[in-house]
C-alpha cells in the first residue's frame, strides 16, 4: 500500500495552503452570516484543485485518491462547507473523466476539469421515497429531433450552485437509466439556494430545476460507456469524502480548542490550577481531542489506500473483489470516525468553557456541521453490512449511496 504515498507530493502547494489559511479566517463569520463561499471556490478553481486526480497526460496532477483525500482533509479543517462542495466533483471525475472514452462530451468535460472547472451533481428525485440505489420513477429524457429534452426537479444538489457543469440522472423511453452532462449556463437550468439544514449551510445543497432543457445526444451517457463496477466504486469515493470532511472538522475542533484554552483567563476556584492553560484536566481533554483527530485522519488514509488499489483494479476484468474491499474499508472508516467526531464536537466545550458558547464565537458550528454530514448515511447501516459480510460473506450494497 505504501506505493501510493509518493503521490502525495502532487498535492496543491503553497498557494493552496495560503488559500486554506484565508478560508479559516472567514469560516466562523461566513457560517453566521450565511455567506456562500463563491470567492473561496473560485480561488480553488484557479489553482485547478479539482484536477488533482486527472492523469498528467490529461493536464492533471496525476495524484492518487489518497492525495485527493489528504487535500480535502486540509480544506475541511479550514471550512467543512468548502470541502463538502467538492464531494460530488471528485466522485464524478473518477466516473466520467479518468478513463478512455470516445464520447466528445466526456472528452470536453475532462479538458474543462483540467483547466479548473467544477462538476456538480443534481441527482436526487424530489418525489423519491428511496435513498440511493436504482429505483423506478427517474425523470424522463424525451427525444427531440437529434437530441433530447429534460424536465425535472432535483433536490440535495450539493455544490451545484458553484459548478460549471451539472450531472443529473434520467430515464430514456426504453427504461434505460442514463447520466446527463449539461453545462451550467444551459437555458432552462435553475439552481436554488434553499437548503435549510442546521449545518453545512453554505454547500449550496438546494434544489435544481430543469425546465425543458435541451440535451445534446452526446451529453447522454449510457451505462455501457462505463467500465464494469465503476459506478459502484465512484459511489464509494463519495462516501469516503464525507468521512474525510468529518475528520477535517475534528482538526478544526482541536485548533479552536487550543486557541480558546490559550485565551482563557479564568478558572473555577476549586480547579487544580488557577490558570486554565496549566490545568491538567483541561490539558488532558485537549490531548484527547488531538489524539482523536489524529486517529480519524489515520483511519481515512488507511481506507484511501484500499481505494487506490481498487482504482488500479478497475482497468482489469475482475475488479469486483478490490472494489468491494474498498467499500468495506470506507464503511469501517465511517463507523469509527463518526463515533470519535460526535464526542469531539461536544468535548470542545469542556476545554473552551462556558464563555465559549457565545454565539459570536460560533464554535457550535463544528458539532452542527459534523452531525449534518454524518446524517447523510447512518453508521448503523454500515456496521450491519460490515458484520453481515464478516460472518456470512454477504455482499455489500453495490448501487449508490453505500
Amino acid at each position: 500500500m505504501n506505493a501510493f504515498h509518493p503521490n502525495e507530493a502532487r498535492l496543491p502547494g503553497a498557494d493552496f495552503k495560503r488559500t486554506c489559511a484565508a478560508i479559516v479566517r472567514r469560516s466562523a463569520a461566513r457560517d453566521q452570516e450565511r455567506e456562500l463561499p463563491f470567492d473561496a471556490v473560485e480561488e480553488l478553481k484557479a489553482l485547478r484543485f479539482g484536477a488533482i486526480r486527472l492523469r498528467h497526460e490529461d493536464g492533471g496532477g496525476g495524484g492518487s485518491i489518497r492525495a485527493v483525500l489528504k487535500a480535502l482533509h486540509a480544506l475541511s479543517a479550514a471550512d467543512s462547507n468548502v470541502a463538502h462542495i467538492w464531494r460530488n466533483h471528485f466522485m464524478l471525475t473518477e466516473r466520467l473523466c479518468l478513463h478512455a472514452t470516445a464520447n466528445p462530451a466526456l472528452a470536453r468535460l475532462r479538458r474543462e476539469v483540467a483547466a479548473g472547472a467544477l462538476i456538480g451533481l443534481a441527482g436526487a428525485e424530489a418525489v423519491r421515497t428511496q435513498v440511493g440505489g436504482a429505483s423506478a420513477g427517474s425523470s424522463p429524457v424525451v427525444p427531440d429531433g437529434a437530441g433530447f429534452r429534460f424536465s425535472a426537479r432535483k433536490v440535495y444538489s450539493t455544490g451545484s450552485i458553484f459548478a460549471d457543469w451539472i450531472v443529473t440522472y434520467g430515464e430514456l423511453p426504453d427504461g434505460t437509466r442514463v447520466n446527463l452532462v449539461i453545462p451550467r449556463d444551459r437555458p432552462g437550468l435553475t439552481l436554488l439556494d434553499d437548503w435549510d439544514g442546521m449545518g453545512q449551510r453554505l454547500t449550496g445543497t438546494g434544489t435544481t430545476l430543469f425546465d425543458d432543457v435541451l440535451v445534446h445526444a452526446d451529453e447522454v451517457i449510457r451505462p455501457d460507456e462505463f467500465r464494469p463496477h465503476l459506478p459502484f466504486f465512484s459511489s464509494t469515493i463519495a462516501q469516503i469524502v464525507l468521512t474525510t470532511v468529518v475528520a477535517g472538522i475534528m482538526e478544526a475542533i482541536v485548533r479552536d480548542g487550543r486557541e480558546t484554552l490559550e485565551a482563557r483567563d479564568a478558572n473555577f476556584y476549586f480547579a487544580p490550577s488557577p490558570q486554565p492553560k496549566d490545568d491538567p484536566l483541561l490539558l488532558a481533554a485537549l490531548g484527547e481531542l488531538s489524539a482523536s483527530a489524529f486517529s480519524a485522519h489515520a483511519t481515512v488514509m488507511a481506507a484511501a489506500d484500499r481505494l487506490d488499489i481498487a482504482a488500479l483494479a478497475i482497468a482489469g476484468d475482475d475488479a469486483l473483489p478490490a472494489v468491494e474491499a474498498a467499500a468495506i474499508a470506507a464503511a469501517k472508516a465511517k463507523v469509527v470516525v463518526d463515533a470519535l467526531a460526535q464526542t469531539a464536537g461536544s468535548r470542545l466545550f469542556d476545554v473552551a468553557g462556558a464563555s465559549a458558547t457565545r454565539r459570536s464565537l460560533n464554535l457550535d458550528r463544528h458539532w452542527r456541521n459534523l452531525r449534518t454530514v454524518i446524517s447523510h448515511n447512518p453508521a448503523s447501516y454500515k456496521a450491519f453490512a460490515i458484520g453481515a459480510h464478516e460472518l456470512n460473506g454477504t455482499p455489500v450494497p453495490a448501487s449508490g449511496f453505500f
